[in-house]
């Protein structure tokens, strides 16, 4: 599934059955269950009835996401990873074969400039490891039957845009069950840097930010 960089409203393909449409749509989220203190719920599914517009019905519930707002920060939830070939490469994107666009409506111009961008992933099991804007450091996981390997990872941000990269092993981080997750941080939370958020492991960020699994 590709999501519109825009608003994330509609998708721009037609990947869905039989050539239709893949739509989201977003709504506002009530603090509750799935986002503590509120946020963004993101729905899609494929348009049945080719009306442009996502109903209830054709809602893939199991493919929400949200995107909630935390302690002074704003954060994903844990999204599957499902990397594609990286066929047009953004600039910045650097040699990785494979990347993932995430929903990023609440990656506002002053998080970008100010602000704070962390990601996470999550291996077969369980662990969480902190990804790196650039491939520096290599990723330690398993496919689905146990085998171990190790990839590089890094991710690419601008406002309203944020994509998940990977360097190899497409059919593995798709299949093994892993998943990522990112963390905003807005310029006027103060008293954290980059630099001292990336010393904590992910178990004290999610502490000091109120994020909820």
């Amino acid at each position: 599934m590709v999501l519109c960089a825009t608003l994330f409203i509609a998708s721009c393909s037609k990947d869905g059955e039989d050539g239709k449409t893949m739509l989201t749509r977003t709504s506002n989220e009530a603090a509750g269950a799935n986002c503590t203190y509120g946020g963004t719920k993101f729905e899609t599914g494929i348009d049945v009835n080719n009306n442009g517009t996502l109903e209830d019905a054709e809602v893939t519930t199991t493919q929400t996401k949200y995107v909630c707002d935390g302690a002074g920060a704003i954060y994903s939830s844990w999204i599957d990873v499902n990397v594609v070939d990286n066929t047009s490469p953004l600039i910045g994107e650097g040699s990785f074969a494979y990347k993932q666009t995430l929903p990023a409506t609440a990656l506002t111009a002053d998080i970008v400039n100010k602000g704070i961008v962390l990601m996470y992933y999550k291996n077969k099991a369980g662990f969480v490891t902190a990804v790196d804007r650039d491939d520096v450091y290599g990723i330690r996981d398993a496919d689905a039957s146990g085998t171990l390997f190790n990839f590089s990872a890094g991710f690419i941000f601008k406002e309203g845009y944020l994509a998940f990269l990977a360097d190899d092993y497409k059919t593995e981080i798709n299949a093994n069950g892993s998943a990522v997750r990112y963390v905003l941080v807005p310029g006027d939370v103060q008293g954290r840097t980059v630099a001292d958020l990336k010393k904590l492991p992910y178990s004290e960020v999610a502490k000091l930010y109120n994020i909820q699994d």
